[in-house]
């Protein structure tokens, strides 16, 4: 049976894409497309040619530190609004506090320099979301 999901780190000026594999377990990396007025577009596109096996597509909602939503937040929420008018798939918020920062400091783990990090961070947010949504499963 196919569980394939697709898990979304926003940002305005790019946006991390991760796919797990068709079963469901593992997440990995999939691409970094550019974020702004086309970012939805530009996730449909990069998700285009798994289309037919997505079941979900989780994404990433940054709440504060006190559990309340902020101008991001909502940023995110008229994201997803529109990716689910393009793409006919169900979309899950998730609360990615401090995913950022985790996928942060393991890619500094890996000995990434600061720029080759930035370049990783939200395909690396975005599987990071993604593995622990699968692993609650």
């Amino acid at each position: 049976m196919n569980q394939r999901m697709a898990a979304i780190d926003f940002g305005l000026k790019r946006i991390g894409i991760a796919l797990s594999d068709p079963r469901g377990k593992l997440a990995s990396p999939l691409k970094t497309v550019d974020g702004g007025k086309r970012g939805a577009i530009h996730v449909v596109e990069a998700l285009r040619p798994y289309q037919q096996e997505l079941t979900k597509i989780l994404v990433g909602l940054p709440l504060l530190m006190n559990g309340k939503e902020g101008d991001m937040a909502m940023a995110v929420r008229v994201f997803a609004q529109e990716l689910e008018t393009l793409m006919p798939i169900p979309i899950l918020l998730l609360d990615e506090r401090l995913s950022s920062a985790q996928a942060d400091k393991s890619l500094k783990e890996l000995s990434f320099n600061r720029k080759k990090r930035s370049s990783k961070i939200d395909m690396a947010a975005a599987t990071l979301l993604l593995q622990n949504y699968l692993d609650t499963l």
